[in-house]
This record gives structure tokens, C-alpha cells and sequence, in this order.
């Protein structure tokens, strides 16, 4: 919980000489520490894939980014989905295949080397995704919630598995929380500069071509930093607008080139509302209506191709929407509380719904004290991407790989509403951290120096 200066003996330390210093030599231990046994679980799993499954097993496990990739390097481009010829493509965003194509012409394609490279990149992104949970929990609240933090998502067991998801999911995880990291360090200045908005601005626009889901929430946190930046010349987040325009565009304009028609994000949105909306439809995943698992829909694809196609069953999705709004309801419900409680995932493991529904429990209940302790400003800033990242898969499926995004969001705040817990259950005085807040709302640096205040 966020404390006030007056109410911590922390704050007392620092005003002796050397402490801060002391405070950062013990910040950089807790953080070394949480990170090595991160990755000492993670390698432990990339060895049990080596050891134990198939050579080739990683790549089953997002066969069309492998295909995707294969495309590429055969100089045909992001083709090619579900295998064979079937030509252009944009059901997928472009980055992620085209890092794939990378990684399979340096040391092969699907061969062993590529997919330790894979499973190895994909580990680091995970222990930079620690750093950043623990670097923001530390300056939401000290540093006993973000060791907290930072050992949920270290140990977790689903979580360890994540570098085997071969899809941009770990890359997705790392770009929204290193986006409210910059987002707080930029409020945290004086002035942003104009090269700052700019760096915003494509940070959006690059993340947004891994994975488009994430733009709700991406342009809504530059928002909130536009309008927290009062201080700011009003012409200057425009900056970050035509940065992101810049960055962003490419995609739009390939598609608008192959496909003779405006495709801002992907073609797949109308086959996912479609798949998550029909008749027999439960709210799953349903791969076998997958074309690359089911002929007929593969041959509807081959014969209409993939902008009609997708039009198709968006018309399809639409009326039957509007035939059964009480089942669209209902279903919708149904996904909700799957996405939420972690078992969007047909024949998932209870492990996923335990992880789960321990971290929204205390998620909301840390984003709760920071909201209890005035902190208006930074609770919007986390709530827009827990409200607008779930929109599209509530109303689709509410596959677990999907919810894992937000989850640094949750794991910063069971930090704290863990550390507060303990604290309350052995009566111990409040403690501040780095970033304590005090009933005026301010952020604190290291040496207890005024870095944020609302206005």
C-alpha cells in the first residue's frame, strides 16, 4: 500500500548519507536474485524440451508463423498460411513471421539450432519482462512488492512454460509492460522532449505490427500521457501521432497493394468472430475449422480468397449475432469469465486456472490500494489496457495464451496486495519503497526528491 512520508521509517533512512546508495546496491540484489531464478526454470524447461520431445515438436505448436516464415525466405513474402499456394496473406501481423524467417535462414529451417535460438530468445524476453514488472512495482510501491512481483512471474509454472508458445506471445508481454514504463518515465520529466514523443510514437506503431490486439491499448496509454503532459506545447504529441503513422503505415499500404482493399490490422477478424459465433458454437477455440485442419474451409478459402472469405464469415457472424443476441450474450458472458479465470482453453490445465485466478484475485486487490491511496492517475493508466486488451477475445474465444498479456499488469499488483496482506497479518509498520506516494499524490526517487505530482 502507498504511504505517506511522514508514516515511514523508510523515508527516515534515506535522509542519512549513503543510504541511497545502500538502497540501490539492496534493490539490485533482490532484482539479480528474482532474475536468476528465473531463468535457471526457464532453462530447466528449454533442456526438458531438448531432452525429452521430439526435435521438432516446438514448431506444432504455431505451425502457420513456421510456414509464414518459410514463405518468406522462398521469396513469395507473408504467404501461405495453411500450407500449399494459396497466395498473400495478412491474416497474421507481419513481425513475428518476418523474426522467424530470420532465425530459420541463419541456422535453418524448423531444424534443431533454430528452435533452441527460438526457445532462447523467447527466454530473454521473459526475464526482460520480469525487470520490467519489478521495476514498476518498485515505483508504484517498494521494494518487497516488487521482489513479490517479480518471483510470481518467475516461478509460476505456467509462466515458465512460455517461451515454448511459438507464437508473439512473449514478445506481446514485454512491449505493453515496457510501454507503461516508458509511459511513467516520460510523465515522471519535467518536459518531454520532441524526440521523446517520436519514440513513443513508433514504440506504438512497431508494437502494434506484432501484435494489433494490443493497439487499444497502446494509443490509449499515449493518450493518457498527452493529457497528464499539461505542461507540454500542445502540437508536440502530434509528433508521436505521425511517428506511429509512419512506423505503422507500411502494413496497411502492402495489403491496400495486394489485396486491392483497405486492411488496417488483419483479415482474420471476421473468420475469429465467425469461429466464436455460429451455430453449435461454445465459446472454444475451435481448430478444426481451421482451413490447414479442414478441407472444405480450405478450399472455401482457396476459391473465394482471403479478403472475400473473410467477409464471408463476418456476414455469417454478423447474422447470426443478430438472429441469437441472447446467446451472443450469454456467450460473451461465458468468455468473460473464462479469459478472467483462466480456463479459455479447451482441455487446459488446472494449472492455468490456478495461476490464474490468483492473480487477478490480488491483481485487483493491489490496484485497489493504489486507488484507495489516491493515486487516480496511474489507475487509469493500468486499467485502460486491463479494460481494452480482453474486448476482442470476449467476444471471439478466451484462449489462456491471450490473457498472459496483461499478466505483468496483475503480477505488479498481487505484489503489493501480497505484501500488504503479510504486513497487516503480523502487525508490522507500513513500509515505503521507492516509489511511496504521499496523500498529495507525489512519486519519490531514491532519495526521496519530488518526481511526479498530479496536476
Amino acid at each position: 500500500m502507498l504511504h505517506t512520508p511522514e508514516d515511514s521509517s523508510q523515508d527516515s533512512v534515506r535522509s542519512f548519507p549513503g543510504s541511497s546508495a545502500a538502497m540501490k546496491r539492496m534493490n539490485r540484489g533482490h532484482t539479480l536474485a528474482v532474475l536468476g531464478v528465473a531463468l535457471i526454470m526457464r532453462l530447466l524447461v528449454v533442456w526438458t524440451v531438448l531432452k525429452h520431445y521430439p526435435p521438432q515438436w516446438l514448431f506444432t505448436r504455431g505451425v502457420e508463423m513456421g510456414l509464414l516464415a518459410k514463405a518468406v525466405l522462398a521469396g513469395q513474402g507473408l504467404s501461405s498460411p495453411f500450407g500449399g499456394s494459396t497466395g498473400p496473406t495478412a491474416f497474421i501481423a507481419p513481425v513475428y513471421p518476418l523474426l522467424i524467417a530470420l532465425v530459420f535462414k541463419l541456422f535453418g529451417q524448423f531444424t534443431p539450432a533454430s528452435g533452441i535460438v527460438i526457445l532462447l530468445a523467447q527466454t530473454a524476453l521473459n526475464l526482460l519482462t520480469v525487470w520490467l514488472i519489478m521495476r514498476l512495482a518498485y515505483r508504484l510501491f517498494n521494494q518487497a512488492s516488487a521482489t513479490v512481483a517479480g518471483l510470481i512471474w518467475s516461478c509460476s509454472l505456467p509462466l515458465v512454460w512460455m517461451p515454448t508458445i511459438f507464437w508473439e506471445t512473449s514478445l506481446s508481454c514485454c512491449l505493453l509492460a515496457g510501454l507503461l514504463a516508458l509511459a511513467i518515465s516520460y510523465r515522471d520529466r519535467e518536459r518531454i522532449i520532441p524526440i521523446q514523443w517520436m519514440s513513443l510514437g513508433g514504440y506504438c506503431g512497431a508494437a502494434g505490427l506484432v501484435n494489433p490486439a494490443l493497439l487499444p491499448s497502446l494509443l490509449a496509454i499515449a493518450l493518457w500521457l498527452a493529457l497528464q503532459s499539461r505542461g507540454t506545447p500542445s502540437w508536440r504529441p502530434f509528433l508521436s501521432l505521425l511517428t506511429f503513422v509512419v512506423v505503422f503505415s507500411p502494413w496497411p499500404l502492402r495489403n491496400a497493394k495486394v489485396f486491392h482493399a483497405f486492411i488496417p490490422l488483419r483479415t482474420t477478424v471476421g473468420f475469429e468472430l465467425w469461429m466464436g459465433n455460429h451455430r453449435g458454437a461454445d465459446g472454444f477455440l475451435d481448430e478444426s475449422l481451421f482451413p490447414m485442419y479442414n478441407k472444405a474451409e480450405l478450399e472455401d478459402y482457396k476459391s473465394r480468397g482471403e479478403v472475400a472469405y473473410s467477409a464471408h464469415k463476418t456476414a455469417l457472424a454478423t447474422q447470426y449475432i443478430c438472429d441469437h443476441p441472447a446467446t451472443f450474450l450469454r456467450t460473451t458472458a461465458v468468455r468473460a469469465k473464462r479469459f478472467w479465470t483462466g480456463t479459455g482453453s479447451r482441455n487446459g490445465s488446472m494449472l492455468f486456472a490456478a495461476h490464474a485466478v490468483f492473480t487477478a484475485v490480488f491483481g485487483f486487490a493491489g490496484l485497489w490500494l493504489l486507488i484507495r491511496s489516491r493515486q487516480y492517475a496511474l489507475s487509469i493508466l493500468f486499467l485502460l489496457p486491463l479494460v481494452l486488451f480482453p474486448l476482442p477475445y470476449l467476444i471471439t474465444h478466451a484462449e489462456f495464451r491471450y490473457r498472459l498479456v496483461i499478466d505483468p499488469l496483475l503480477s505488479i499488483f498481487s505484489g503489493s496486495a501480497l505484501t500488504e496482506l503479510y504486513r497487516r497479518i503480523l502487525r508490522l509498520p507500513s513500509a515505503s519503497g521507492h516509489a511511496a506516494a504521499s496523500a498529495s499524490g507525489q512519486l519519490l526517487d531514491n532519495s526521496g526528491r519530488t518526481m511526479w505530482r498530479p496536476h
